[in-house]
């Protein structure tokens, strides 16, 4: 006979899984939610072994607790009852389409797993959940046997159906859908009872749901987008173009934070702002892996020492754009002198827009010149950046060279400033 691990809503029992316990259940509850109580059934003494005594073992709350947990996890009714829907249309396909199915179920073979029946609308569902959940009725409660009979034929029809579409549903919407049906106060749990004695490997005395947890947690930096962090909407704007031109195969995978839609908009270049986001990130404990990236500028680096002697979560970096061979020998000037020397202003200048390329910071033949402004001495190094006029040109002509990218044309202009941003954002956790 096999041991299961079940979902107990109230009285009854739904989602059975064998010889094990599902993780995506065990991981919606605390280790304060553990039950552990062994009552003797014999004359055991102590010492005995465990499947001398009866053990009742699981975790268990209440079900407006539980709902609370998926909520903020982003399991709601809505989602719920969307992944449900979908869930019931693939069954249907699935049923429609293969008859071996339709040939099983006219041989009247049990359900053993396969769709044995057509599967019901997503409204009858439920109310047949609801119907199962209500405190169990004894056989002397019904009129006939046969009542009964087809009390408890209706109720395994129900949990059948819902260990079916575990198949096709996330197992926490469908822990969501029947929590929805339940009074706020019900007892419900993952019993882990079957799971104890003879033949079976589950240690009590250990415990299962914060590990359990713990795992999904740290899978989840795995499976998510990787973020990127920078100093304001610009920024995430142009960078976000750009890896659609540069590395097109990591859209999807890589995201750039956007500010657009936050009611108080960050500045431009507030690279102070940033400093404190990746504070908040690492005091929130944010699970995914998170690079924040800053200009290669003096105002850049002078923000950022302190977040760099700090001992930072595996899951973060904090970065500067790379230096380029191109800031090395580049146009400067220092108001209010006119004259223009080259200067190495990596880690001076480094702005954006200066890893547009070398066509869209050409303006009138020549490159639009770096000029230095205060002496910054945390850093012992001068702030430098482009005239606003120039800067404003630099991002209109990238904006149309993204577009004559997205055209076809993407075998012309310089991309490697931009192509060398988007590379080390990647290897940023080598």
């Amino acid at each position: 006979m096999g041991h299961y691990s079940t979902l107990v809503v109230g009285e009854h029992q739904f989602l059975y899984t064998r010889d094990h316990y599902s993780e995506e259940l065990a991981a919606l509850f605390n280790e304060s939610d553990r039950t552990l109580v062994v009552s003797d059934v014999s004359d055991a003494r102590p010492g005995d072994d465990w499947d001398e005594r009866e053990i009742t073992f699981g975790y268990y709350t209440t079900a407006n607790a539980l709902r609370q947990r998926l909520n903020v996890q982003g399991f709601t009714s809505r989602r719920a009852l969307t992944d449900l829907a979908e869930g019931i249309e693939q069954w249907r396909k699935v049923y429609n389409d293969q008859k071996e199915l339709r040939e099983r179920e006219a041989q009247g073979e049990s359900r053993s797993g396969t769709l044995a029946r057509p599967p019901r609308e997503p409204d009858e569902l439920l109310a047949a959940v609801c119907e199962a959940i209500r405190p169990h009725r004894s056989e002397d409660s019904f009129a006939t046997l046969q009542e009964y009979y087809r009390y408890e034929e209706e109720f395994s029809n129900t949990v059948g159906d819902l260990q079916d579409l575990r198949w096709g549903v996330d197992e926490r919407s469908l822990v969501r859908l029947i929590l929805d049906q339940a009074p706020d106060n019900m007892q419900v749990g993952l019993d882990l009872s079957g799971l104890t004695g003879c033949c079976v490997n589950l240690d009590i005395a250990q415990p299962i749901a914060s590990p359990t947890r713990e795992r999904q947690l740290a899978a989840l930096p795995d499976n998510a987008p990787l973020i990127v962090l920078v100093e304001g909407s610009t920024d995430s704007r142009i960078l976000t173009a750009a890896m659609d031109i540069t590395h097109p195969h990591l859209v999807g995978f890589v995201r750039f934070i956007d500010y657009t839609g936050a009611k108080s908009r960050k500045p431009q270049g507030s690279v102070g702002a940033l400093a404190k986001l990746v504070n908040a990130f690492i005091a929130a404990g944010v699970a995914n892996r998170f690079v924040a990236i800053a200009d290669n500028d003096a105002g850049g680096h002078e923000a950022f020492a302190n977040l760099k002697r700090q001992k930072l979560p595996a899951g973060c970096q904090v970065r500067h754009y790379p230096d380029l061979p191109l800031l090395d020998q580049y146009p400067t000037v220092e108001p209010p002198s006119p004259t223009t020397s080259l200067t190495n202003v990596n880690g001076v200048a480094g702005s954006l827009e200066m890893y547009l390329g070398k066509d869209v910071l050409t303006i009138d033949g020549t490159l639009a010149p770096v000029e230095l402004g205060n002496f910054i001495r945390t850093v012992q190094r001068h702030q430098g950046a482009l005239s606003r006029r120039h800067k404003g040109l630099v991002q209109k002509a990238f904006e149309n060279k993204v577009s004559a990218a997205r055209s076809g044309q993407r075998g012309t202009g310089d991309w490697s400033g931009v192509h060398a941003i988007i590379e080390d954002i990647v290897h940023s956790f080598d």
